[in-house]
């Protein structure tokens, strides 16, 4: 009975985090007043790819990062986090923009078995530093996979005992060092998210590639995304949780948060969106 239960709450998650993405046409959004532009780049060799760009003017001094956080399920618990449907994160009036962020997992039940369908409210554990306002909900050893801001919102690629993020967010890998790629060609291809910046720590990147649609958007390796980032004009740049957890959303011109990639999760042949354990908001900051 119990497990009747747990399925028939998992299709009413699953049902609820439907959505249609349409397709958008190139510099549709532009809240460049503000200092935030998107765009839709469309790619064909060495195959189809809709790369998904938003450039985030960190010295318009309007805008800063923030990191959004689902609820703590535990407490001083093992879990660190719930998983959270990420137009909920993103619901702050002050939100313009997202993207995800860091990876994550379940915890193994009686059996060593974890759970990787991913509902609205499962209990996961972060992978490497995050956190908000000073306070890290998750901690890592010093490393070069961290994108974090302090509290005049600079931006920084990798973290040491001595450095304070005031919002902090964590990648799988660099990507690009001092203008250089640091990865090999060739791999697999699968739906991308990028955090990158200038040399000057100025421009924000946050990229989103879809993949796993044929014909479509069929994803990208670690040196193609590199070599995107690396056109942008980025300096540096962090590979961040990809796959189904690939999303972008952004402030509409009705004023709602739309999002502008097409997640490749399905549910019925139709887009579902995955929930997530975090997200790196771009808000507006008050006068």
């Amino acid at each position: 009975m119990h497990r009747l239960y747990f399925i028939i709450l998992v299709i009413k998650c699953s049902i609820f985090s439907l959505t249609a993405v349409e397709p958008e046409s190139e510099n549709t959004t532009d809240l460049g007043k503000l200092g935030i532009n998107y765009t839709l780049k469309k790619s064909t060799e060495p195959i189809p790819n809709r790369i998904h760009v938003l450039r985030i003017n960190l010295a318009s001094k309007k805008i800063k990062p923030k990191v959004a956080l689902g609820p703590d399920p535990y407490g001083e618990g093992p879990a660190e986090v719930s998983l959270t449907d990420p137009r909920k994160l993103a619901s702050n009036p002050s939100v313009l923009a997202f993207v995800n962020t860091n990876p994550w997992d379940s915890f193994p039940n009686a059996n060593g078995r974890k759970n990787r369908n991913w509902y609205p409210g499962q209990p996961v554990d972060i992978h490497g530093l995050a956190g908000t306002q000073g306070k890290m909900r998750s901690t890592t050893s010093p490393g070069n996979t961290s994108v974090w801001f302090d509290a005049q919102s600079g931006v920084h690629f990798g973290h040491g005992p001595e450095d304070k993020p005031e919002e902090a967010t964590t990648g799988f890998q660099l990507i690009l060092s001092k203008g250089k790629l640091t990865v090999g060609e060739g791999g697999p291809r699968h739906p991308r998210t990028s955090i990158g910046t200038d040399k000057k720590g100025e421009i924000l990147w946050l990229v989103v590639v879809d993949g796993r649609q044929k014909s479509y958007s069929e994803g990208m390796n670690m040196h193609e995304l590199a070599t995107v980032m690396k056109d942008l004009g980025c300096w540096s740049a962090t590979n961040m949780d990809g796959g189904g957890s690939s999303v972008m959303g952004l402030l509409a011109k009705d004023g709602k948060m739309k999002i502008m990639n097409s997640p490749s999760d399905r549910f019925f042949g139709r887009v579902r969106i995955r929930p997530l354990p975090m997200i790196l908001t771009i808000t507006k900051k008050d006068k």
